[in-house]
């Protein structure tokens, strides 16, 4: 499967992926990024097909997998609350509000990228996750 990936820095022409290998070069340089960064993964470009969104912050990460009528966040709870209060990430210029057990292990988001990857587009089975999205 193909990937198309768009973070800071490639927002007019996405990064494409085919390979571990260059998913692994593509998480690298948004973990690299500074403060809680975003990639949105998409199956072949197609944004009519469900994306997943990974941040990371350095030990830290998030998910958000999204079909045409629900989303998933990830759920972890091992880590306490940013000392801001939310759980933020940032999407090129826009910030984007997690739950606030949805940080786990940046391991296991990197993980969840990769069985995206090579599953053609399902939603990762590696992690838990809820549908229950952030407190308005």
């Amino acid at each position: 499967m193909t990937v198309s990936a768009w973070y800071e820095g490639h927002t007019d022409t996405p990064v494409i992926v085919t390979t571990p290998a260059e998913l692994d070069a593509l998480l690298d340089d948004v973990a690299a990024l500074d403060g809680p960064q975003l990639v949105q993964l998409l199956q072949n470009g197609d944004m009519a097909k469900p994306d997943l969104s990974v941040g990371f912050d350095g030990g830290r990460g998030v998910l958000r997998y999204a079909g045409k009528t629900e989303e998933f966040y990830s759920k972890g709870g091992t880590f306490p609350l940013p000392e801001y209060g939310e759980v933020m990430y940032y999407f090129v210029t826009g910030e984007f509000e997690y739950p606030d057990d949805a940080e786990i292990p940046a391991s296991d988001a990197r993980a969840a990228a990769h069985e995206y990857l090579a599953s053609g587009g399902e939603r990762p089975t590696c992690v838990e996750w809820t549908r229950e999205g952030p407190t308005p």
